[in-house]
C-alpha cells in the first residue's frame, strides 16, 4: 500500500534574496515563497520555527542574556574571569573554560563564547543548553518535536549534532529506505556559514546551490521511490546581506567617562548592540553618545513590541542599538573582522526574509517563519 514521507530540511541561512531568480528545487518544490523573521539571530529563529511562538513567547533571540534573576552557569569561575585580560584572554583558556562549563552544565545545545570579554561572563546566561532538535529541548514551549513524541509518531531528527551536512543527508537517506519512519527533519547548518564568507561573491554561492539543489533532489527522488508519495519542505530561518561596512561602536564609546561593567556592560554581536545600565543617567549618556543615524538606530519598546521581541525584564538589553543592513559592527565580540555576509538586522529589511519552498500549495497560509509550525503540524495528524 502506497505511503506519504514528510521531508522537512531547514537550510540555516537560505534566504529569500538568494533563491527567488533561481531555479533551486523548482522541479520538485513549486510553491516558492518568502517568509518574514523575527529579530535577533537563529538562536531566536530557529525557536519560532520549532514553535510557532515569537521571541517574546518562547524567551529566546540571541545567544547569551543577562543572568540578572538567575543563576549564571559562569558563577563558580568568577575566580577565573576576573583574574587580569593579559593572563587569561588567549584561545587556550577560552576553549578550557567552554568544555567545563559545556560539562558542568550539561549542555547540549549551541553554546560558543566567540570573543565575548571574560570579565562579563558571570553576568550572563546561556540561551540554548538543550538540544532544541529533540523533544523537552524548548522548555517552556511545545515543539514539533514534544508534538511528535506526544503521539507517538514515529520520526527522525537530524542536526549538526550527528555531523557534516552531506553526513546527514547520507544518514537520512538510509534511514528512508530502511522505512523507519515517515516524519523526517534535517537541519543543515553549512549553507550559513558559506554566505557568511562568500556573500560578496553571487557566482559562488550559485555554485553551492546548486549542489544542494542535487542532494536534495537525490533524497526526494529516493524517498519518492521507497514511498510512493512524497511531501518536501524546504525552509529556512532568516537571510544573508552582503557586508557593504563596518561600524566601530566600541570606539565610539571608549570616549564616554564611564567604567564597564561598573557604570554599564554591552554585548556586540555583530549587527547590534545591547546594553544594561546602572542609573538613567548612564543610559543618557550612552545612547547621547550613539545617535540614530545612518550607522544605527535605538529600538524603542513600541518597535520592539511590534516585532512581538520586546521582554520587560530587559533579559535581552534594556536597550538596543541595530545597524542598518550591510553594516556590520566591527569589531564586535563575534569576530575582530566583519564577515563579507551576516543577518541579524531588521526582520523588514531586503535581506532578512526566510523562504520556504514546497512540493505542496499553501496558498497564502504561510507569511512568517513561526507559520512553519503549523505546516508540520498537519502531518502529524
Amino acid at each position: 500500500m502506497e505511503q506519504t514521507a514528510n521531508i522537512f530540511v531547514l537550510i540555516d541561512g537560505l534566504g529569500w534574496e538568494w533563491v527567488k531568480s533561481t531555479s533551486f528545487l523548482s522541479g520538485i518544490a513549486p510553491y516558492r515563497r518568502a517568509l518574514e523573521t523575527v529579530l535577533g539571530f537563529s538562536a531566536g529563529a530557529i525557536p519560532s520555527i520549532l514553535t510557532g511562538r515569537y521571541p517574546s513567547e518562547h524567551g529566546r533571540m540571541t545567544m547569551f542574556r543577562h543572568a540578572r534573576n538567575e543563576r549564571s552557569s559562569f558563577r563558580n569561575l568568577k575566580w577565573l574571569c576576573a583574574m587580569p585580560p593579559r593572563l587569561v584572554e588567549n584561545r587556550y583558556v577560552r576553549h578550557a573554560l567552554e568544555l567545563v562549563v559545556r560539562k558542568s552544565q550539561h549542555i547540549e545545545g549551541y553554546f560558543n563564547l566567540y570573543h565575548i570579554p571574560l570579565r562579563l561572563l558571570p553576568l550572563l546566561e546561556i540561551g540554548e543548553k538543550r538540544d532544541i532538535y529533540r523533544p523537552a529541548g524548548i522548555p517552556g514551549s511545545t515543539s514539533i518535536f514534544d508534538l511528535l513524541a506526544n503521539k507517538k509518531i514515529a520520526h527522525r531528527s537530524y542536526s549538526y549534532h550527528q555531523g557534516t551536512d552531506a553526513k546527514l543527508l547520507a544518514k537520512a537517506e538510509r534511514d528512508i529506505l530502511q522505512g523507519v519512519a515517515r516524519f523526517f527533519f534535517i537541519y543543515l547548518a553549512e549553507v550559513d556559514a558559506y554566505l557568511h564568507a562568500h556573500a560578496n561573491q553571487p557566482a559562488l554561492a550559485a555554485q553551492l546551490l546548486r549542489r544542494y539543489d542535487t542532494a536534495i533532489e537525490h533524497l526526494y527522488r529516493v524517498a519518492l521511490n521507497k514511498f510512493g508519495t512524497v511531501n518536501l519542505h524546504v525552509f529556512s530561518d532568516h537571510g544573508m546581506a552582503p557586508t557593504m561596512r563596518t561600524v566601530d561602536v566600541e570606539n565610539q564609546l571608549k570616549s564616554l567617562p564611564l567604567i564597564t561593567p561598573g557604570d554599564f556592560f554591552y554585548l556586540l554581536d555583530s549587527t547590534m548592540a545591547r546594553f544594561w545600565f546602572k542609573s538613567p543617567q548612564v543610559r543618557a549618556a550612552v545612547m547621547q553618545a550613539l545617535p540614530d543615524g545612518d550607522d544605527g538606530q535605538w529600538l524603542s519598546e513600541a518597535e520592539l513590541r511590534s516585532m512581538r521581541a520586546w521582554f520587560a525584564d530587559g533579559r535581552f538589553g534594556e536597550e538596543i542599538y541595530l545597524m542598518p543592513e550591510g553594516a556590520v559592527i566591527a569589531p564586535s565580540y563575534m569576530g575582530r573582522t566583519a564577515p563579507a555576509g551576516m543577518h541579524g538586522f531588521h526582520p523588514h529589511a531586503r535581506h532578512s526574509d526566510a523562504a520556504v519552498l514546497s512540493s505542496k500549495d499553501y496558498g497564502n497560509e504561510l507569511n512568517h517563519i513561526s507559520d512553519l509550525f503549523s505546516m508540520m503540524e498537519r502531518h502529524t495528524l
